[in-house]
């Protein structure tokens, strides 16, 4: 198959060149993405610091995709990063089944439609020593409303109430989501007698690491948390840095520079593969790799004819192989609950697209071997990518989706361009790229009502122009939807919907991978998109 032949040419190309690069030792040092200068002695900075030989401390070098500005959980979505350093946590938290756990709470009960109680852990202190209260988390809570609208929506609280260790959230209407939705890092519990200065610096949580330095965008020393609730965290300190960019992280990995890192590509990930040097933690996650189609009447892609045609062009079996994963049967990944794998989804039949086109008009009038719009003028559909995106399966992706829709006549021409997002917002494109998490709070309602409908605040990521009424229905009922097998039902319906309407092309199910040096012990990928060092990894 030709796709094939061109891809896997591509494939070796990549995964030669990070080889090749990893293997001269040019790592990353001296660029702008890691704050480890060339300066610094192996003893400082590199993986020998991980051993305990000379000073008997337990220490790893981690390299993040992504450091904040500031780490205030409050603002934006920096609470991810915030939680995935170990330092703070929520009241409670999900497992590798998407399953909601205890965390800061440790029990709660759904007492009506509108009132939900929990409690507060017992002996649980914030790292200072400060004793968590339920007035500690309502005061917590009540900040991240204040400052963050995606906090005030996924919560819609009418009051707080706080009584010793007891908790009560009551809401303005019903909403079964909020358990799940209190997953959410931007819910971390920190102690906000602290200085606003302080927050946005080094908040203090109840996680079993510490902030002890950061230079925003670049660094972040931890050290362990002696009074963490949970058990001793396995290490002593650790140093995070920022390396956003793919193929440098399998460099710095490679070359000694770091000891952990996630977010590999799978195109890097055989470098370590059956290497005894290293070890690979891989699952299926609620990540979906999507090619977005703009909906919107400023682009061809509005005719829903030429986008069922398309979901049969793609060939969603070759690009799995290519970059590992699974084929995507809708928005939702099969690593869900609600990942429902027997939909009806579309598969690779480049014969229908073809007879779907001609039906519609879609014909090659100047015998280019590309196809015109049925009012006879020229087609050239723009896919963006982002030119700092960073991501080889990213490029792997394009190129493929638009080596397929070339042998169905149809033309599209990659452009990387500096600021995807003006260009999204400004719906000034045909198709872009997303590695998206469909289920960040392990609930089907938060993804579906922020990327396909305009509700609220949530739909400000809608940037397609989707519209259905029903989707719209689904997520009102979702709203009083407190059994589980209902709210999967109504996302199962949903995700037929989307399918029918051809609304964006749903191509894998991505993994997520954390690779690590061999002395490091226990860094396992969870299937939750929000922790990554946490209180079990640990150095021989």
């Amino acid at each position: 198959m030709k796709i094939k032949k061109v891809m896997t040419l591509l494939l070796s190309a990549v995964v030669g060149a990070v080889f090749l690069a990893g293997c001269s030792g040019a790592g990353t040092q001296g660029t702008e993405n890691t704050a480890v200068s060339e300066e610094s002695s192996a003893e400082e900075n590199g993986s020998e610091a991980a051993d305990a030989g000379d000073t008997g401390e337990k220490h790893v070098n981690v390299a993040f995709f992504w450091i904040t500005p500031t780490l205030d959980p409050a603002v934006d979505y920096q609470g991810w990063v915030t939680c995935r350093l170990g330092v703070g946590e929520a009241l409670v938290k999900l497992n590798d089944d998407l399953e909601v756990e205890g965390c800061v709470a440790d029990s709660w009960e759904n007492i009506d439609d509108t009132t939900w109680e929990f409690h507060i852990r017992d002996g649980i202190t914030f790292s200072n020593g400060t004793p968590v209260t339920a007035e500690a988390a309502k005061a917590s809570l009540e900040r991240a409303i204040e400052m963050n609208d995606r906090a005030a929506e996924y919560l819609k609280v009418d009051m707080i109430e706080a009584d010793g260790q007891t908790l009560t959230i009551t809401t303005t209407e019903p909403n079964a989501a909020l358990l799940n939705n209190l997953v959410e890092p931007v819910f971390c519990i920190i102690d906000t007698t602290q200085s606003e200065e302080s927050i946005e610096t080094a908040p203090i949580g109840t996680g079993p690491y510490v902030i002890s330095s950061f230079s925003p965008e670049q660094t972040v020393e931890l050290v362990k948390n002696d009074t963490y609730w949970d058990g001793e965290p396995g290490l002593d300190t650790i140093t995070v840095t920022q390396i956003a960019d793919a193929d440098a992280r399998t460099m710095a990995l490679q070359s000694g520079e770091v000891d952990i890192t996630n977010t590999i590509d799978n195109t890097s990930v055989t470098l370590f593969t059956n290497n005894s040097d290293y070890n690979v933690s891989s699952i299926i996650s609620p990540r979906v790799n999507v090619a977005y189609m703009n909906n919107a009447q400023s682009s061809p892609l509005h005719d829903i004819e030429l986008r069922k045609a398309i979901s049969y062009g793609v060939n969603r079996e070759a690009y799995a192989e290519l970059i590992g994963g699974s084929v995507a049967h809708s928005a939702y990944s099969d690593a869900t609950p609600f990942g429902n794998d027997t939909i009806t989804a579309y598969t690779y039949d480049p014969e229908q697209a073809v007879e779907i086109l001609d039906a519609a008009g879609y014909v090659d009038v100047d015998g280019d071997g590309y196809r015109e719009l049925p009012d006879g003028s020229g087609m050239n559909l723009r896919y963006l990518q982002a030119a700092d995106h960073g991501s080889a399966d990213s490029a792997i992706l394009a190129t493929a989706v638009q080596s397929d829709l070339k042998e169905i006549g149809i033309q599209v021409e990659i452009f990387s361009v500096e600021n995807l997002t003006e260009y999204q917002t400004e719906g000034n494109f045909d198709f872009y790229t997303g590695n998206d998490n469909s289920a960040p709070t392990g609930d089907p309602q938060i993804w579906l009502e922020t990327m396909y409908t305009d509700l609220g605040t949530s739909g400000k990521s809608n940037l397609t122009g989707f519209q259905n009424d029903r989707i719209d229905e689904i997520i009102e009922e979702m709203d009083t939807a407190f059994d589980p097998e209902e709210r999967y039902a109504l996302a199962a319906e949903a995700s037929q919907i989307l399918n029918d309407e051809a609304a964006n092309l749903f191509l894998t199910n991505s993994y997520l991978n954390m690779v690590s040096v061999a002395k490091v012990k226990n860094a396992i990928q969870p299937v939750a998109d929000f922790y990554f060092i946490t209180k079990d990894i640990t150095v021989e």
